[in-house]
């Protein structure tokens, strides 16, 4: 790890972004170790998942002509021992979350600190947002495998597997939107769930891409080509998880200013930013006021 490493404030407003589309450019490209550190910190956090999922499919493709009881046997069983390891995964990405919103808003401090420092603070709720993803994906699995396997009737088929994938992206999302605002807003965990719903449903579409960037595509390689999927596997171990939080981190940050702050936190409206140049309708309101 990078531990020399640290986020380091600027302190002349000048030198801040105006946008935070100017930042996402400013992180990719001046904070390469941040986002390398927080997806190798992620990676490891991930392996008993990743062993988890080897170990299914090398299950399956050791079989002696697996029939689809076999198939969804060993996907029932190990998908039930993964779901935990969701929860594990999420303790990770949860700490990831704070370390960005730390990035986000121009405050300094050194990675390896914060990140386990968020560890101590939100494992419970990182764990049971992971769980909950774990959940989801051990029903879209075995559900999807059920009506292929046992059922001939092709309109069941097609919407059987396209509502539990549809349940999949939404919840996929919201917990996404969950660590974003949980570490940004002191709620309850039910409290700061039902924002993620919000804005998930609210932005269908971005959830969407998001969802087949993210989980689609490596489901899809995993089907393709084994070297397909160590190559997305390997950018996303050095660079790409973290990456991932940091797009999530902002966007998000950019809907709380619209949604929650424009009305409850003016203070907080485009922290880590470069102070925004008044307009003159906006300063001719001032003297009127």
């Amino acid at each position: 790890m990078f531990k020399y490493k640290g986020l380091k404030a600027k302190e002349d407003d000048a030198a801040l972004p105006k946008t935070r589309k100017e930042l996402l450019k400013t992180v990719v490209k001046d904070d390469f170790y941040l986002l390398a550190e927080v997806s190798l910190l992620l990676f490891l956090f991930s392996l008993p998942l990743a062993a988890g999922f080897v170990l299914e499919i090398l299950m399956i493709s050791f079989a002696n002509n697996p029939d689809a009881s076999l198939i969804f046997s060993i996907c029932f069983f190990l998908g039930l021992i993964e779901i935990p390891l969701f929860g594990l995964r999420y303790i990770a990405r949860y700490a990831a979350f704070g370390v960005m919103k730390k990035r986000a808003h121009n405050e300094a401090g050194y990675i390896g600190p914060l990140f386990f420092g968020g560890i101590k603070k939100g494992w419970l709720r990182g764990f049971l947002a992971g769980c909950i993803v774990g959940l989801v994906v051990f029903a879209w699995q075995t559900a999807s495998i059920y009506v292929i396997a046992f059922n001939s009737n092709t309109w069941i088929k097609g919407l059987g597997i396209g509502a539990t994938t549809l349940i999949f992206m939404i919840v996929y999302g919201a917990v996404e939107y969950f660590l974003a605002v949980d570490n940004y807003y002191e709620l309850p965990f039910s409290g700061a769930l039902k924002n993620g719903f919000s804005f998930a449903i609210m932005h269908f579409p971005l959830t969407l891409i998001y969802f087949a960037i993210t989980m689609a595509l490596p489901f899809g390689l995993t089907l393709l080509s084994t070297w397909a999927l160590l190559g997305i596997a390997a950018v996303f171990a050095l660079w790409g998880d973290g990456f991932t939080v940091l797009a999530v981190t902002l966007f998000s940050h950019s809907l709380f200013d619209k949604y929650i702050n424009s009305v409850y936190y003016t203070d907080y409206i485009n922290k880590g930013l470069a102070a925004r140049e008044e307009s003159i309708d906006e300063k001719e309101n001032k003297d009127n006021g």
